[in-house]
């Protein structure tokens, strides 16, 4: 045997985890993949992911990268994680790649999703923010927007960002309204990067705009302060989703 290089593309409930990173004494995500994959391997096997998602939010497509010992065909290894994997997570895909592949550094894009329900759902609870409020969807587009481009996002990034620097490429944000399931806003943005908290203290800020208690230009004010005392709330984790990962 020698050492192979493979992409996994990854569902999960978060609900269940203490975060994508691995942490003494915690479940996490990261932990769950890389003792799949070491038993499948019968060695230690180390699991890259794309974004370390925080808590309890989930995952419709992360991506991860491991290099392995493993004498199956590509296509049954994906199989033969899940056979090993708890009920929470799901490798959607595992394919072949070269060593060189690198599911964090490589990406060119991250794409996330957030859910609003507008009634309380016992069947939702878990996976969608109730907001007790009917909210202006057009206002709450009308902030959005300005923060399409490239800019400084110090005010909506939660402490432990990179220290680097704050800034983001905001590639699309949409607002749209699904009446199914008692109704929900489903906010979607697409970055080159993002900050630790960033997508749940936009989502927590436009939601005050959606409720009348700041104004569009108010929430442009708010983002170009630079300062996150003057953000809204933090969205919970649970309405959060990491859609989609994009190489090339």
């Amino acid at each position: 045997m020698h050492t192979r290089a493979f992409k996994l593309v990854l569902e999960y409930d978060g609900g269940g985890f203490a975060g994508w990173q691995v942490q003494p004494g915690q479940r996490t995500v990261q932990g769950a993949l890389e003792e799949a994959f070491s038993s499948l391997a019968s060695a230690d096997v180390a699991v890259t992911g794309a974004g370390r998602t925080d808590a309890g939010v989930h995952a419709l497509g992360q991506v991860a990268h491991a290099k392995a010992d493993v004498d199956l065909a590509a296509e049954k290894v994906a199989p033969a994680l899940n056979a090993r994997l708890p009920d929470d997570v799901l490798v959607r895909s595992a394919v072949e790649v070269p060593e060189s592949f690198h599911a964090r550094f490589d990406a060119t894009s991250r794409s996330y999703v957030y859910l609003m329900g507008r009634s309380e759902s016992p069947l939702w609870r878990r996976h969608r923010w109730w907001v007790r409020a009917d909210l202006d969807l057009d206002d709450m587009r009308r902030a959005a927007e300005g923060l399409v481009g490239e800019h400084d996002f110090s005010s909506f990034c939660l402490a432990g960002s990179d220290p680097e620097h704050h800034r983001c490429r905001v590639e699309g944000i949409s607002l749209e309204w699904e009446p199914a399931h008692g109704g929900m806003s489903i906010f979607r943005i697409e970055a080159n990067r993002f900050l630790r908290g960033m997508v749940r203290s936009i989502v927590g800020t436009l939601v005050d705009v959606g409720r009348g208690k700041t104004t569009p230009e108010e929430f442009a004010a708010i983002a170009a302060a630079l300062d996150r005392g003057r953000a809204g709330q933090t969205a919970p984790a649970h309405g959060l989703y990491l859609a989609e990962v994009r190489y090339g």
